[in-house]
């Protein structure tokens, strides 16, 4: 018998507590299982030259990037003393071939991404002939060094072209690479500066005639200690699909086609 508060009502049987447990530990699993959250994104480290500055936030609009920006050479010797990146972007091409050959880069990740341009600004704003570079208002011209930078080969190329390096040279203060380079100049350092292009989107620079100089090919490959493979070469696809050539573009890069 029970006691008379206890007895359960006609047609309602009474759930144990036991039952009620049970009851409440399927509901809260239930809950882990659709509720869990979804697994982290990996987030690639590309290490990319200073050229590439301007591009980190369209570049990263495919996925989570962390960006290292740094010269070539030096993120060349970073990734040979097993630097954790991802990705290298390059913009001397024959760095990306060297640490392919010595086993640093995945096989067979290596492509051409784009093609820079050399770009000069004047400290007036106005544009002007190149030959310009000679007159006496310009006291000091800022390049890339060219012993460490595709850019500042390419700009003593361009006036060897032009047959002003010998006048111009007497004025040339060196940066490190192009963005140093640019530092220079808007610091009140120089004159005028010839740099990269993709520096100077917005400040409308004279372009040096791709012609006057050898191309400069920038090339990219995946670090083969990457942990992140498969969204590395979602990335690498990116930067040379219709999408990353168009951002390229944008900042004053020429399409990596046919190099």
């Amino acid at each position: 018998m029970f006691p008379s508060s206890a007895k359960p009502q006609s047609g309602r049987p009474l759930l144990s507590t036991f039952s009620l447990w049970n009851v409440s530990l399927l509901l809260s699993s239930c809950l882990l299982i659709f509720c869990r959250p979804a697994p982290a994104q990996a987030i690639l480290t590309v290490a990319a030259a200073a050229d590439l500055a301007d591009l980190q936030k369209p570049l990263a609009h495919s996925q989570p990037i962390r960006f290292v920006i740094a010269s070539s050479a030096v993120l060349r010797q970073q990734i040979e003393n097993g630097a954790p990146y991802d990705v290298f972007l390059s913009a001397n091409a024959a760095y990306v071939d060297q640490l392919a050959s010595s086993g640093k880069l995945e096989p067979g990740s290596v492509r051409v991404y784009a093609v820079g341009q050399v770009g000069l600004l004047w400290r007036d704003g106005k544009h002007h002939p190149v030959s310009d570079l000679t007159a006496n208002w310009v006291r000091i011209v800022a390049l890339p060094n060219p012993r460490l930078a595709p850019y500042g080969v390419a700009a003593q190329q361009a006036l060897e072209h032009a047959s002003l390096w010998a006048k111009v040279q007497p004025k040339v203060v060196y940066g490190e690479n192009v963005r140093e380079t640019l530092e220079l100049f808007t610091s009140g350092n120089a004159d005028a500066v010839l740099t990269s292009a993709s520096l100077l989107v917005g400040k409308n620079p004279d372009l040096i005639p791709a012609d006057w100089h050898a191309p400069i090919v920038q090339k990219g490959g995946i670090v083969a200690s990457t942990h992140y493979l498969d969204a590395a070469r979602r990335f690498m696809d990116f930067l040379t699909s219709p999408a990353g050539q168009a951002i390229f573009a944008r900042f004053g890069f020429e399409s990596q086609s046919g190099h």
